[in-house]
């Protein structure tokens, strides 16, 4: 028997009309989801996906992936979500994963590929619409022009004053937690009118921040920031 082949499949940001059609095909022609989730019922993914493909028959596989900071616990788990996914491989049917974004960008397939190629299965990378590329079209504005750099950077794990020194522009992803550095550092370099925030962009509850100033640190999980040179 043939084996399954790993499909990682970026879903874009949270707009179903933002996923491509070669992942709306990939969807479509195969049997199994693989949902990553992270402690609630129903993915953000998976919804993004419902609203544009019918999931009713699908087999869903939900992948927990605990937010905890051993990393021998974390590779564990990564271990057993890549075992539960080749319990189909190895049949001869494919999978597919679906994540937030593209498929490259800060998505646990990153990690879960390279545990599955070396068990000897092929894996396919299906790009999807960045984050930060949706977000800056919801502003309106270019992420970079000519020569000058862009930085993608988790703001999550801090560091923003030393981030904020690069040239270019800076995008802080997850940024919930952080604006009040964020703004404190953009505003020490005069930086305030070139920095814009979207939180939940695509989503129902999509916010759009263009003075920057009166950002707050509430805003939730799925924030980016923008700041410009």
């Amino acid at each position: 028997m043939n084996k399954g082949i790993l499909y990682g499949v970026g879903v874009g940001p949270g707009d179903s009309e933002l996923l491509t059609l070669k992942a709306v095909r990939i969807i479509k022609e195969n049997r199994v989801l693989a949902v990553p989730r992270t402690g609630e019922v129903r993915s953000l993914a998976l919804n993004i996906v419902s609203d544009a493909v019918d999931i009713t028959d699908k087999k869903v596989i939900y992948l927990d992936f605990p937010m905890v900071k051993d990393k021998n616990k974390t590779a564990e788990n990564y271990m057993i979500n890549a075992l539960k996914i080749q319990e189909f491989l190895k049949n001869g049917e494919n999978v597919v994963f679906i994540s937030l974004g593209d498929i490259s960008v800060y998505s646990t397939f990153g990690c879960l590929q390279p545990i599955v190629a070396e068990n000897g299965y092929k894996t396919v990378m299906i790009p999807g619409v960045p984050s930060f590329c949706a977000v800056s079209s919801a502003l309106g504005i270019s992420l970079t022009e000519k020569n000058k750099p862009i930085h993608i950077i988790p703001a999550v794990y801090g560091g923003i004053e030393s981030y904020m020194e690069l040239a270019g522009t800076k995008v802080f992803m997850k940024s919930s937690g952080k604006l009040e550095e964020i703004k404190k550092e953009s505003k020490n370099r005069g930086l305030l009118d070139k920095s814009f925030a979207v939180a939940d962009c695509g989503l129902e509850t999509e916010k759009i921040i263009r003075q920057f100033d009166t950002a707050e640190d509430n805003t939730g999980y799925f924030t980016t920031v923008i700041v410009k040179e």
